[in-house]
């Protein structure tokens, strides 16, 4: 019988939708498995293979464990309110909900077509008022323990879309939607207060089973930092006149502070009221500013600007000097206290800053290294030298001078010590001169100290060498005697910069140097011994970040990256916020009994862009009672963000069709957490941290038993086009998974899209390969036609079929489904060919195939006349006693050279093995003597050494 997979697979969807074998029970005796997906936007374009990948990925999860004999919680729904509806539907001159319905409908169909096995008694939609009521039940616990605020503060706005974004929706000063370049406005908004969780959020990611990179991506962006609060003074002709408090964590530094920067927004710049004679120029400095959004503002490749303030200047609490400050739009106002302590030798930043703008560099923290390849030697004399290390560069070959020692092989710059009399650059020319006769050199700058221990062999001491880095420049060739005691030493090389990092420099902090050089960015971040640090001079940079701290009066701090979540927009697609504006009562919650607070429907929803939502002019639905004091209010018009109904959605999974709760707290605590989410890399940092905050306050305030959400976390890679492009309607390049299906059915698609490569990656589709994938399905069916009950497997097809229960078990909890179908792939071509494939083996195969490819396997299962469904039989579980072969090969050497090789039982041990060996005519001819000793390996080697 022919293979006819849209028969086959239309076939077992009807029968799996009517006996819903796929739904989750509850009560249950069983144990739960909770598998989740992200669920979909449903937009106008359909579902595209990237949903597949990610579906289908859970699916196999689902019924693996399904099959394990878990109770598996496998649900859909739709995340159905935001932005790309709302812009299709004014672009089409449709409503967004008659457009949305529509489009679940064609989502569900698609998905359905390749059925991966969700329990569709579980479905949601985040713009089904019986959803979103809930949605604004959790608004108002937030707002009712002081987690959502309303205040006026400067918002990301996209012109395009006429609404604010949150941080997290901005990417690379863009709009993550439309791509527009975003801008800064200031309006009032509601915010909900994420910071408050910052440090949970941290540090629960511990006890998370989440790959790494998510883990840190995640730190990153809540962005702990310990550091220090202190206080500047600002003065006017010697006079306080104000006192700014700047936030660092590396108050070690204090010392080489040598200005200051302000935000553009900070408060102390608003109507001049420190009087600065040149506010003018300040002034526009801040509107243009105003201009660009935070990344534009501190991405690392962006020049340097800002204004100095003229008239006023800050003291530095440490020495007591006066630093200049500047207005500088690389400082942000919502990170730290919106000023900054300017540090150029010890911040990359402060540096580039300070070089455009010509402002003293103060190195104050001194790297301290040990030469780990010429480290100090036990009972040898210690030394401390003043020195110079002395760096000649040459514009003309772009070489560098180094010393290559004839006698130690080392390479190295020009080093020396500093004799009375001498400053450092006097020092570092005469060395110069005297190791290598040049003397017309010039000096560039300094790129500053180090200190280094090391053995100095030629010294026969240990030495401990304060050495002041020096960068010279080659201005003409000739060159001065030098002495033949310095000529035996070494000779003088000329090295590129690649040739420098190869060389293997004789310097402890060779790296350091080498870093400078290469960036000419000249500053150290990080720790050390201090210098030109007053009293504090000698100390240790980690100890010195305290004491500094307690000697100018501050204070420590721990400060976040993390900002609290802008939760308002200004569109009509959205949960409305369920909050009336009273003029005499504030902000006032909308009565419990009154939810869910309808979306109105509108004829116009188009945004006004002066930010105000569409429902403003929604009169009848605006201007309603006070709840409180009955006088007359007025409704938030603002809706909640995209990111709203799917902060909680798998929370209503649990329980999808209570009306009297979110859900019952019986079912969340058997269902909860879930056990495994599948999704994509973009909701890194906003989804997981966003659904992570408002679990955890679900459950400090009672609602539910549980501080985590998903216990472990999957990310998958991308399917690019087959011309290795992201697929886009632009290149021609979308692979519709309709058109798949329609030319080589869903099992085949299935299993192609899961054998493509590593799930994380992102990989081309290729027509080729899923040819492949084709025909090997075609061989399943054919092997269906050869089975019998009264074969028996041999030893090979056993083995095989233990080691391929072993292997796909592993391969799928590890989600590493390209290995397992490259194991089923071995395994059929073995059964490919026996003439007749055992009956039992032939079952152990379809339970295997079956999370793969479901349709074949319940079909094939079914003509092998067994029990319905292969989905519901036992998962198969393998003999440890049958991994491996009965026999195996054991290598015979004599003296070292192999001789020849016995068969031998598995576990054989040593004394029997050496009897065997010598029952072997050639070996028993070469040992014509009782061998000196025997050497064993367990199953591979024997060796009888004469």
């Amino acid at each position: 019988m022919r293979y006819d997979p849209a028969k086959i697979e239309k076939k077992w969807q009807v029968k799996w939708d009517k006996t819903k074998i796929y739904q989750a029970k509850f009560p249950s005796p069983k144990k739960k498995f909770y598998t989740l997906v992200e669920f979909p936007y449903p937009s106008g374009e359909g579902l595209h293979v990237g949903h597949v990948k990610g579906q289908t990925a859970v699916d196999i999860f689902a019924r693996f464990k399904r099959m394990q004999g878990y109770n598996v919680l496998n649900p859909m729904g739709w995340d159905a309110f935001g932005l790309p509806a709302e812009n299709f539907a004014i672009k089409n001159k449709k409503h967004p909900a008659g457009f949305t319905e529509q489009n679940i409908k064609t989502f569900k169909r698609q998905i359905q077509s390749f059925y991966p096995s969700f329990d569709w008694s579980r479905e949601i939609n985040t713009t089904d008022p019986n959803y979103y009521k809930w949605t604004q039940w959790i608004f108002l616990q937030l707002f009712n323990k002081g987690l959502a605020y309303e205040k006026e503060a400067p918002i990301n706005w996209c012109p395009k879309d006429k609404t604010g974004l949150a941080n997290e929706e901005v990417i690379n000063g863009r709009c993550e939607r439309c791509e527009t370049p975003v801008e800064k406005k200031l309006m009032r908004q509601w915010f909900l207060k994420i910071t408050a969780y910052a440090d949970r959020l941290l540090s629960d990611l511990d006890s998370l089973d989440w790959p790494e990179h998510i883990k840190t991506s995640q730190r990153n962006w809540i962005g702990k930092s310990e550091g220090a609060l202190l206080k500047f003074q600002v003065t006017s002709d010697k006079r306080q006149v104000a006192e700014v408090e700047v936030f660092t964590t590396r108050p070690d530094t204090l010392f080489g502070a040598t200005y200051m920067v302000l935000a553009p927004e900070h408060p102390l710049l608003t109507n001049n009221k420190l009087q600065i004679t040149n506010y003018k120029e300040v002034e526009d400095y801040i509107k243009k500013a105003g201009k660009k959004s935070e990344i534009e503002r501190t991405t690392e490749t962006k020049e340097k600007t800002g204004v100095e303030l003229k008239g006023v200047k800050a003291v530095n609490p440490a020495n007591k000097e006066e630093i200049p400050i500047f207005v500088a739009d690389y400082v942000l106002a919502s990170y730290g206290t919106g000023a900054i302590m300017a540090v150029p030798a010890h911040d990359e930043r402060d540096f580039e800053f300070a070089k455009k703008f010509y402002l003293l560099v103060n190195q104050v923290v001194m790297p301290s290294r040990v030469d780990l390849s010429n480290p100090p030697q036990e009972r040898k004399r210690d030394t401390l030298r003043n020195m110079i290390l002395a760096i000649l560069y040459d514009p003309r070959s772009k070489k560098y001078l180094t010393l290559k020692w004839k006698k130690l092989g080392w390479t190295a710059f020009v080093t020396g010590g500093v004799e009375d009399g001498e400053d450092h650059i006097k020092a570092a020319e005469r060395e110069i001169s005297e190791e290598t006769g040049y003397t017309k050199v010039r000096f560039l700058r300094s790129l500053g100290a180090t200190e280094a221990h090391f053995f100095a062999a030629h010294k026969n001491e240990n030495r401990k060498s304060h050495a002041e880095h020096l960068l010279f420049e080659l201005v003409g060739d000739s060159r001065a005697n030098v002495s033949e005691e310095e000529k035996a030493q070494y000779e003088v090389t000329w090295l590129t910069l690649a040739e420098l990092k190869a060389a293997n420099l004789q310097h402890a902090e060779a790296d350091i140097i080498l870093e400078k050089l290469i960036t000419g960015i000249d500053s150290y971040s990080g720790s050390g011994i201090l210098i030109n640090s007053g009293k504090f001079t000698g100390m240790e940079s980690e100890k010195a970040k305290w004491e500094i701290t307690n000697f100018v009066g501050g204070k420590r701090q721990t400060q976040y990256k993390l900002r609290d979540w802008l939760f308002s927009r200004q569109r009509y697609w959205g949960e409305p916020i369920p909050i009336v504006k009273c003029a005499k009562c504030g902000n006032v919650h909308v009565p419990e009994k009154e939810l869910p607070l309808l979306l109105p429907n509108v004829k116009n929803y188009q945004p006004s862009g002066t930010g105000e939502s569409p429902l403003a002019d929604v009169k009848s639905w605006v201007n309603v009672r006070c709840p409180k004091c009955k006088g007359p209010a007025k409704r938030e018009t603002n809706t909640m963000p995209q990111w709203a109904g799917s902060s909680w959605y798998f929370l209503r999974y649990t329980d999808a069709k209570n009306s009297k709760k979110l859900a019952d707290p019986k079912n969340l605590k058997y269902f909860m957490p879930v056990d495994i989410y599948f999704g994509g890399a973009e909701h890194t940092t906003v989804h997981l941290l966003y659904s992570r905050f408002w679990n955890k306050a679900l459950y400090d305030m009672g609602h539910i038993p549980f501080s985590e959400p998903y216990q472990r976390r999957v990310q998958h890679g991308l399917i690019l086009g087959s011309d290795n492009r992201k697929m886009s309607k632009r290149w021609g390049n979308v692979i519709n998974p309709d058109d798949v299906i329609k030319w080589y059915g869903a099992d085949t698609m299935r299993t192609y899209i899961m054998f493509m490569g590593p799930y994380g990656d992102s990989i081309a589709w290729s027509t080729t390969a899923i040819e492949g994938i084709s025909r090997f399905m075609r061989r399943i069916w054919a092997l269906g036609e050869k089975t019998s009950k009264k074969t028996k497997p041999d030893e090979d097809t056993l083995r095989l079929a233990h080691q391929s229960i072993k292997k796909i078990t592993d391969d799928i909890e590890q989600v590493s489904y390209h290995t397992a179908i490259s194991q089923l792939m071995i395994f059929a071509n073995h059964l490919g060919e026996k003439a007749v494939v055992p009956q039992d083996i032939w079952l152990t195969f379809l339970k295997l195939l079956a999370p793969f490819a479901p349709h074949i396997a319940e079909e094939l299962w079914s003509q092998a006349k067994q029990k319905y469904s292969v989905h519901l039989s036992g998962w198969p579980s393998y003999d440890e006693s049958l991994l491996f072969a009965s026999e195996v090969e054991l290598v015979v050497q004599v003296n070292g050279k192999v001789r020849g090789k016995i068969k031998v039982a598995r576990g054989i041990d040593k004394e029997n093995a050496e009897k065997q060996a010598r029952a072997d005519t050639k070996i028993s001819k070469l040992l014509q003597s009782a061998p000196k000793r025997v050497i064993f390996v367990p199953d591979r080697l024997i060796n009888f050494v004469a």
